[in-house]
């Protein structure tokens, strides 16, 4: 399992969350040891490192957003969430290209957490 290193993605973590804190019902916590973004409960995010982790993109936005970059599975030891897409994020224009997908992420739990 990889860490969360505060001092290389620091930058990251400052920009991305400028935009995600401002959506509504959005929260943050510590969740697998990263900083983890929420709505109503429901994880659509975190941080590892360099790297962004989507945890509820359907399958098309992840093939699109393949079509865009690098794209891994997420893994936890052994345990591979292959419905986790984990993108590497290098600098400002790599952040860009991600955020429409962190956005769907986000659009996709709320509802789901509003279809309970």
């Amino acid at each position: 399992m990889q860490h969360h290193l505060e001092e290389v993605s620091q930058e990251l973590q400052a920009l991305f969350e400028i935009e995600v804190l401002h959506w509504p019902g959005v929260t943050t916590r510590q969740m697998f040891g990263y900083p983890s973004y929420q709505v109503k409960d429901r994880l659509f995010a975190f941080l590892v490192t360099s790297d962004v982790v989507l945890t509820q993109l359907r399958a098309a936005d992840r093939e699109s957003l393949a079509r865009h970059h690098a794209i891994q599975k997420f893994k936890t030891g052994e345990r591979e969430l292959k419905y986790w897409a984990q993108v590497t994020v290098k600098d400002k224009r790599d952040l860009g290209v991600v955020m429409p997908f962190v956005r769907k992420s986000y659009e996709i739990a709320l509802a789901r957490a509003l279809d309970k």
